[in-house]
């Protein structure tokens, strides 16, 4: 009776051991703190890191290459904007005719606007899609940087995307940015920012009043800032908040470029002259037809891209002549952006891949459909798992969920016995089922880097601590045995032999867990790398932060199943375990684990499926990078956004019309119709 007895209260307490060994080991992810100061020090390596995040994009970008791309803008006045009296400084009510154009002749237009002395500092800029609004705040960003002065306010460029108004005051939020974009940890007040936020319309229908109210009303009306959003969306907010303008904000919205400056950018950007024959023939042959489809910076870009080489007799802008409208060239020129990026025959990457034009296609079209039904123009690599049908990723679950369990449950089985490593087993299968399935909902990479760091408090402090956490679980794992074996065997029997057994059996389970695991984790602080890492905030730089951590998880984790077990059992049962099962069970079970509580190991699942399905290439990363080097995306903080929302869109239709990529067409292309139809890339003669 007390063998049967005993093994009963064993299992129980070993199952109460693994539900508290889960407890001490998931990862703990601290909430951004709101900050609340920020010295110069600061404050200039802050405006180092978002000039060292952005000046990379520009490039990528072409932003500058070889001259900055053109954009104009008109002003907008009352009731649409502010009072005079309370834009301008001086409190003037006279109006201000701000209307400029960035060109050739004049690229700090827009800076000049916003350090007028004039005004007091707040801009509203609105715009069409493809107006610039996004590579104009960007530039600004780069140039407000330059001309800042040390210890002085520091321009940052945020996505207003990223920001839940119902969830998170603005100061919260930009303190949350602050980390999560710019790797900033110490603690910044936002009268010591110059905010930039990008894309007001990207914010949900139902809380854009909100957070416009919001962002007129955080900041002192001398406090400047740039605020960017589509033209109708604005209007929409501000018609919900009736009587409500941005306050002390100057609007300026984004207008159709001239012509002739469209006309000398593309000449002077591609070195080509023949630009000025086609407009020419353009304006006497088709009533500007052409000239009216190239007004916006977007539109004028990807003309910049698509006839950038000259000496092919395939790529001559006069094809553009034979396009019946303006809608069709512009889905023209989106089509050829990926025939320009992936040449036939294909070029090798710097990194010695060959991405097929055909290939490239298939991926771009899977994650734009991705970014369409997830309503967001961001690809995060941490969110590929959402995008794993529901069947699939229940399969993976269960899976996963099997081979956590068969490795713990082998350590015990092989040390105690089969029955009692069967149920501790089922016990870790279903803790670590519970967190790989929630992992696969919300799980997002720890900003946090892996690192050697010293602590202001004691060892003998932070091991008092751990042990004391050790006691509480072992407490809980006597509390379990004993309520199992009364409703085993009733009270008299656990008077008999459970209070004892039970003592053993859960304060050394729950303790050497504790213990276990507080050393493991102690241990992780000391992998180091470079300063120039910490400051990593890019999507390569956080998947391999999170590899990262995921190896140190799995090391420390291992470590502290291994001395759990091994130590529970010598002091709870006497018995001497079998090491070569133990050592091999640890670190699977240690790896297992951190693959559930990482972003990278989840990751990693999601992306067996898609690759299996030929969605994705299993390089996806070295793709993507590859994508954003090409031209096709662009890079804003941690995330992956394709060139244009417009591309989106784009390529969304043609992933459930069909592989669709438009021929290259000779230079004598008036004569033909370009229908918005692209042949199958397949069939196209691109060599």
């Amino acid at each position: 009776m007390l063998g049967g007895l005993d093994q009963l209260f064993s299992v129980i307490g070993g199952s109460a051991g693994a539900a508290a060994l889960y407890l001490t080991v998931r990862p703990h992810r601290p909430a951004a703190a709101p900050a609340a100061g920020g010295d110069p020090a600061t404050l200039d390596a802050l405006a180092s890191t978002v000039a060292a995040v952005w000046r990379p994009e520009q490039r990528h970008r072409r932003l500058l290459n070889p001259h900055p791309l053109p954009t104009a803008w008109t002003t907008i006045g009352p009731p649409i904007a502010d009072h005079w009296s309370n834009i301008r400084s001086d409190g003037d009510p006279t109006p201000l005719d701000l209307d400029g154009c960035l060109d050739l002749h004049h690229p700090d237009a827009l800076h000049r606007v916003l350090t007028d002395e004039r005004l007091r500092g707040r801009v509203v800029v609105l715009g069409e899609p493809g107006a610039g609004k996004t590579a104009l705040l960007l530039r600004e960003a780069l140039r407000l940087l330059q001309a800042r002065e040390p210890g002085g306010r520091v321009p940052v460029l945020l996505r207003l995307s990223t920001w839940n108004p119902d969830e998170q005051n603005l100061e919260q939020w930009i303190a949350s940015q602050l980390v999560g974009e710019y790797a900033c940890h110490a603690p910044v007040s936002t009268d010591r920012l110059l905010p930039l936020l990008d894309g007001l319309d990207e914010i949900p229908a139902p809380r854009r009043a909100r957070a416009l109210q919001a962002i007129s009303n955080t900041f002192d009306s001398d406090h400047p800032l740039v605020l960017t959003s589509r033209s109708n969306e604005y209007l929409d907010s501000l018609a919900a908040l009736p009587g409500i303008a941005m306050a002390a904000a100057v609007v300026l919205e984004l207008t159709d470029v001239p012509a002739d400056v469209a006309r000398e950018y593309l000449q002077r950007a591609t070195g080509r002259a023949d630009w000025a024959q086609v407009f020419d023939r353009d304006a006497a042959a088709h009533g500007g037809r052409l000239a009216a489809a190239l007004t916006e910076p977007l539109w004028i870009d990807l003309a910049r891209t698509t006839y950038a080489d000259p000496d092919q007799p395939d790529n001559q802008p006069a094809e553009l002549l034979g396009l019946p409208d303006t809608d069709t060239v512009h889905t023209y020129l989106l089509d050829r952006l990926i025939v320009t990026a992936y040449p036939d025959p294909p070029e090798p990457s710097p990194a010695g891949q060959v991405w097929r034009r055909a290939d490239a296609a298939r991926y771009l079209r899977h994650l734009a459909d991705h970014m369409q039904r997830q309503n967001t123009q961001d690809f995060a690599w941490w969110e590929l798992a959402r995008t794993v049908p529901l069947r699939a990723r229940l399969a993976q679950t269960v899976a996963a969920a099997l081979a956590f369990g068969l490795a713990a449950g082998l350590a015990f089985g092989l040390t105690i016995g089969p029955l009692f490593g069967l149920v501790v087993g089922l016990a870790f299968g279903l803790a670590f089922g519970f967190q790989f399935w929630r992992s696969t909902w919300r799980l997002a990479p720890s900003r946090s880097q892996v690192r050697w760091r010293r602590s202001d408090q004691s060892v003998v402090y932070r091991l008092g601590f751990v042990f004391v956490w050790g006691l509480v679980c072992g407490l809980a794992g006597m509390v379990a045995v004993v309520l199992g074996g009364v409703l085993a065997v009733g009270l008299t029997g656990v008077l008999e032999v459970g209070l004892t057994f039970g003592l053993t059996v859960g304060l050394a389970v729950g303790l050497t867990s504790g213990l276990a695991f507080g050393l493991g984790n102690e241990f992780t602080t000391v992998l180091d790398r470079s300063d120039a890492d910490l400051l990593s905030t890019d999507p390569l730089g956080l998947l391999r932060n999170d590899r990262r951590r995921t190896l140190v998880t799995a090391l420390a984790v291992g470590i502290a199943f291994v001395l759990a077990v091994g130590v529970t059992v010598v002091l709870a049962v006497g018995l001497m375990f079998e090491l070569v099962g133990l050592l091999v069970s640890g670190p699977a079970v240690g790896l297992a684990f951190a693959l559930a509580t990482n972003s990278w190991g989840v990751f990693q699942c999601a992306r067996l499926w898609w690759c299996g399905r030929h969605a994705l290439p299993w390089p996806l990363m070295t793709f993507l990078a590859d994508a954003h080097r090409r031209g096709l995306l662009r890079q804003a903080g941690g995330v992956y956004q394709l060139r244009h929302a417009l591309l989106r869109d784009r390529l969304t239709s043609q992933a459930h019309s069909g592989p669709a990529i438009p021929a290259t067409r000779t230079a004598d292309a008036s004569s033909h119709a370009y229908g918005g139809e692209p042949l199958d890339i397949d069939s196209s003669n691109t060599a």
